[in-house]
């Protein structure tokens, strides 16, 4: 039986497109980390690779060292590279604002992991939920002193969860302000997330207020060790209440110790898990099945998944802390 010269064409253009059909696509993905200042973000680093590759993404990763222009450097590269989805935790909310107006120029999609980017048309957000973090904080403290002085040392300025920290705080604070029983004395934001600005604005707090604080709710567990620094040279470590968030492995040994009153531990494990599923369905061009909110960034309502948090205290390290495998109860005895 003869073939036609056509026959044959059309046969090696079928088998042409069956076969390049039957190629899996690898979706690029590329993590830009604002750096690794506290030991968190080296967790949420190893969940978010861990799940990307399992996945079958090929990730790119890169860290800032807290340089907004350095951050916005790495993501062109990532998009001249092929990365279809950016996840980035921003140093500055509004400054950031360029990594998603040059991904859009690319057709690449954003997700702001843990804190969101304002002013700009951000695709979707996965973080937290910092409102219901500082609610937590301020109810653990007041259900074991309902009355005296408190102290708010909120948190970054360049982060939009400090402002929802805050006000989860003053949600809590506010009826028993309202009765007289509790003081708010002091109430600043921080130039950053660190130790440093916990030492400087306890000092502050003491200088200006000569009576003795019953507690300080410090933006996360890198500030509540400032605090915790400054209440052991004034002698009042484990007089003064401090809460904090992160879990980090000091804090909670602090609090083993009755010098941290409490922390909040953050679901990173199933943050990551839920950024990863979204960020390689973004990349394959998938229907995306989650459900989301909004949250508003000042240019757009942005798809938002805001995922709730725990409190931690002496009582429950090993059910929360433990259990999880956030640390181990050998780390946590050393």
């Amino acid at each position: 039986m003869k073939i036609s010269f056509f026959s044959l064409f059309v046969l090696f253009l079928t088998s042409t497109f069956i076969f390049s059909g039957c190629k899996t696509k690898t979706p690029k993905v590329g993590i830009l980390i604002h750096s690794y200042e506290n030991e968190r973000w080296e967790k949420d680093k190893n969940y978010l690779v861990e799940d990307l590759t399992k996945l079958g993404a090929e990730v790119m990763l890169e860290v800032a060292d807290n340089n907004q222009q350095k951050q916005i450097e790495q993501a062109e590269t990532m998009i001249k590279n092929g990365a279809k989805v950016l996840i980035v935790v921003p140093i500055n909310q509004d400054e950031a604002a360029k990594i998603v107006n040059l991904a859009h120029e690319s057709g690449v999609k954003v997700i702001a992991y843990d804190r969101l980017i304002n002013g700009c048309k951000l695709d979707y957000y996965v973080s937290a939920n910092s409102t219901q973090i500082g609610g937590l904080q301020a109810s653990y403290l007041t259900s074991l002193r309902p009355k005296g002085k408190y102290a708010l040392i909120c948190g970054s300025k360049h982060d939009n969860n400090s402002m929802r920290l805050f006000l989860g705080q003053m949600n809590v604070l506010q009826s028993f302000m309202e009765k007289g029983d509790i003081q708010v004395v002091y109430s600043e934001f921080t130039d950053d997330w660190s130790t440093e600005q916990g030492i400087f604005h306890t000092n502050r707090i003491f200088d200006q207020s000569k009576d003795s604080i019953t507690g300080i709710i410090a933006g996360n567990d890198k500030i509540a060790l400032g605090v915790i620094s400054v209440l052991k040279e004034r002698g009042m470590a484990g007089k003064t209440m401090v809460a904090g968030q992160d879990a980090e492995l000091e804090n909670v040994k602090s609090i083993m110790l009755g010098i941290q009153t409490c922390t909040v531990l953050k679901p990173l494990r199933e943050m990551a898990e839920i950024t990863s599923e979204l960020a390689v369905s973004l990349a394959l061009e998938k229907p995306i099945n989650m459900k989301f909110t909004t949250e508003s960034n000042g240019k757009a309502l942005v798809k938002s998944i805001l995922i709730d948090a725990i409190v931690v205290n002496k009582n429950n390290i090993e059910s929360t802390v433990v259990s999880s495998g956030f640390h181990s109860s050998a780390q946590i005895n050393q």
